[in-house]
C-alpha cells in the first residue's frame, strides 16, 4: 500500500471516534503515526510501526524493527483470518533486515525457505551447520546438497537426498551415518525398502534398537506376509504397531491373544487407547470372559464411551473471570467499524498475558475469533461456546436434530470458523468439498450457496447429517449417529461398503482402511459429551 493511500484510510478515519491511542493514527500524518509506533503501548504500536515500514524517508533500520516486532507477532498469536498471515510479513521483513545488516535477517528468510529469494539470502549470510540445518528444516534439499561440503554431515545429505526421491544415492550416506549413529539404520532401511531390496531394509531396521525400528519391521514383515514375525516386531515397538498387532491376530482368529494386547494397548496414553478398550470390550463378550469385559468398560474414556452408555466427565469449569481493560477500547473500535484492530487489540493482551485467557477469550467469542478462543481454552469448559445458535438449533430443529449434535459435528470440523479451508480443500464451517456442497445444494432443490457463508453452511451440515441417519437408518440410537458421522467424514459409500464388508458395525470402526474416520468420530462424540454435559 502506498504512502499517501495510507494516509488517506486513515485520515478517512478521523471523524469516527476512534479511541486513543488509535485517534493518533487517524490524524493522516506521519509524525502522529510515528509517535504511537515509538511511544504507544500494545497492539496499537505494533500497528503503528507496520503501517510505518514502507514509509522510506524513515531510517531503514527503523523500519526493519517495525516489521520484524509485527511479523513476530503474527507468527506467535498465529491468528486464523485472511490478512494476518505471519509469512506475508516476513516477506517484509526479511530484505530490510538483510539491508539493514541487522543479524536477524537471517532468522527471518529462514522462515521463508524454500522460496528462491530465501535461499539466495541464506547462502549470502550464513554459513556452517546453522546454513545447513536451516536448509534441511526448510526443505531446501537442491541448496543444501550443494552447499554441503564433501563426506561432511552425511546424516544431513542422506535425508535430503532421500526426500528427494533419490534412494539409490542416498544409501552410501545413510550408511556413514549409520556408523557414527545407530539412526542411520532407520533411514537406510527405508530407503532399501523403496529401492524393493526388502530383505536388506529388515536387516537394517533390525541393527536400530528402538520402537521406530521395530514398526518399519513389522510393517515391512506385514507387506511381505510374515504375519508371525510382523505380529512379534509390532509387540515391541509403538502404540500403532501394537494397534496394528491386534488386527494381524484377530485376522488369525487368536482373538484372546488380540484381547490382550487390546487391554494393554487401553492402558497406555495413546490415540488408539479408547479404540482398543472399545474393541477389547465387545471381543470379551463375544469369548464369554466377563471381567476382561469390565476392565476394557473401566478403560474406555472420551467420547465412544457414549456407545456403551458411558458418559465422560463434563469438561473443566472455569470460574468467571472480570472483563479485561481492554474491553472498553475493544468496544469502542467494534463501534467505529474497526473489528480487525478490535481483534488485534484482544490477539495481543493474549500473547502478552496468556494466563488472562479466562477474561479474553469471551473477547474473542464477541469479535468471532472462535477458533482461537478454542485453542485458548481448550480443554476446559469455555472452549465449548454455542456460535451461530438461532442458526444451529433453528435448523437442528428442522431437520430433527439434537442441536448439540451439529454444535459438536461445526466444533470438530472447523471450530466455528466460517472462512475455514483445509489442506485437502473442504470449505466453511461444514467443511464441505465442492461436490458434495452441490449434492446438497441438489436435495435442498436450490443452486449452491456461499459455502463461507455460515448461515448456509449451517443449513447445509444440518441437511446433509440428517441426510445420512436416513441412509443409516439399519441402526437406532447412537449407533445410527455414529454410522452418519463416519460417513460426515468418509463418505457413505466408504461406510456402508465397510459395514456390508466385515457384517458389523463395530467390526467396521476396527478394521476400516483409514485412520481419520474413526479418530473423527471419537471427536465429534466427545464433543458431543461436553455440550451435553454444558448449560
Amino acid at each position: 500500500m502506498g504512502w499517501f493511500l495510507l494516509l488517506f484510510l486513515l485520515a478517512s478515519c478521523r471523524a469516527q471516534g476512534l479511541p486513543e491511542p488509535y485517534a493518533l493514527l487517524g490524524r493522516g500524518d506521519l509524525e502522529a503515526v510515528r509517535q504511537v509506533a515509538l511511544g504507544g503501548e500494545g497492539y496499537a504500536r505494533l500497528l503503528a510501526g507496520w503501517l510505518l515500514v514502507d514509509a522510506e524517508g524513515l531510517p531503514l533500520a527503523e523500519r526493519a524493527e517495525y516489521a520484524w516486532r509485527y511479523a513476530l507477532f503474527l507468527e506467535e498469536v498465529r491468528a486464523f483470518e485472511p490478512g494476518w498471515e505471519a509469512r506475508a510479513a516476513w516477506r517484509k521483513a526479511a530484505p530490510l533486515l538483510q539491508a539493514a545488516g541487522d543479524p536477524r535477517a537471517f532468522s527471518a528468510w529462514q522462515r521463508l525457505l524454500p522460496e528462491g529469494e530465501a535461499v539466495a539470502a541464506l547462502l549470502t549470510l550464513g554459513e556452517g551447520e546453522r546454513l545447513y540445518e536451516a536448509l534441511l528444516r526448510g526443505q531446501a534439499y537442491e541448496a543444501l546438497l550443494e552447499a554441503l561440503p564433501e563426506g561432511a554431515r552425511p546424516d544431513l545429505r542422506a535425508q535430503a537426498l532421500f526426500r528427494l526421491g533419490r534412494f539409490a544415492e542416498a544409501l552410501p550416506h545413510y550408511r556413514a551415518w549409520a556408523e557414527r549413529e545407530a539412526r542411520g539404520y532407520l533411514g537406510l532401511g527405508y530407503a532399501l525398502w523403496r529401492l524393493g531390496r526388502r530383505e536388506e531394509a529388515l536387516s537394517a531396521f533390525a541393527r536400530y534398537p528402538h520402537p521406530e525400528g521395530r514398526y518399519a519391521q513389522g510393517r515391512l514383515l506385514e507387506e511381505m506376509g510374515r504375519a508371525w514375525e510382523a505380529v512379534a516386531a509390532y509387540r515391541r515397538s509403538t502404540p500403532e504397531g501394537l494397534w496394528r498387532a491386534t488386527a494381524l491376530l484377530e485376522r488369525q482368529g487368536l482373538l484372546r491373544e488380540a484381547l490382550g494386547l487390546y487391554l494393554e494397548l487401553a492402558r497406555t496414553p495413546s490415540p488408539y487407547a479408547d479404540d482398543a478398550a472399545l474393541r477389547a470390550y465387545f471381543l470379551a463378550g463375544q469369548l464369554g470372559l466377563e471381567g476382561e469385559r469390565q476392565q476394557a468398560y473401566a478403560l474406555l474414556q472420551g467420547g465412544l464411551g457414549l456407545l456403551l452408555g458411558r458418559w465422560p466427565d463434563p469438561p473443566p469449569p472455569v470460574h468467571e473471570a472480570s472483563p479485561p481493560p481492554e474491553a472498553p477500547r475493544v468496544e469502542a473500535l467494534l463501534r467505529v467499524g474497526q473489528g480487525a484492530w478490535a481483534r488485534g487489540e484482544v490477539r495481543y493482551a493474549l500473547w502478552q498475558r496468556p494466563r488472562d485467557w479466562p477474561a479474553l477469550v469471551p473477547l474473542l467469542y464477541r469479535l468471532g475469533a472462535y477458533r482461537e478462543g478454542i485453542r485458548a481454552a481448550w480443554p476446559t469448559a469455555l472452549a465449548y461456546p454455542r456460535a451461530y445458535r438461532g442458526w444451529v438449533e433453528g435448523y437442528a430443529q428442522k431437520e430433527g436434530l439434537d442441536p448439540d449434535l451439529l454444535f459438536a459435528l461445526l466444533h470438530v470440523e472447523s471450530r466455528f470458523d466460517p472462512l475455514a479451508v483445509s489442506r485437502t480443500g473442504a470449505l466453511g464451517l461444514g467443511q464441505f468439498l465442492r461436490s458434495t456442497w452441490a449434492d446438497v445444494a441438489r436435495m435442498l432443490g436450490e443452486p449452491p450457496a456461499d459455502p463461507f457463508d455460515p448461515e448456509a453452511s449451517i443449513r447445509y451440515a444440518a441437511r446433509y447429517l440428517r441426510w445420512l441417519m436416513e441412509r443409516c437408518a439399519a441402526f437406532e440410537g447412537l449407533e445410527q449417529v455414529a454410522c452418519a458421522l463416519t460417513a460426515y467424514n468418509g463418505g457413505i459409500g466408504y461406510t456402508l461398503r465397510g459395514i456390508a464388508r466385515e457384517g458389523d458395525l463395530y467390526a467396521f470402526f476396527r478394521f476400516q482402511e483409514r485412520d481419520e474416520p474413526r479418530e473423527y468420530l471419537a471427536k465429534v462424540l466427545s464433543a458431543y459429551a461436553a455440550y451435553k454435559a454444558l448449560p
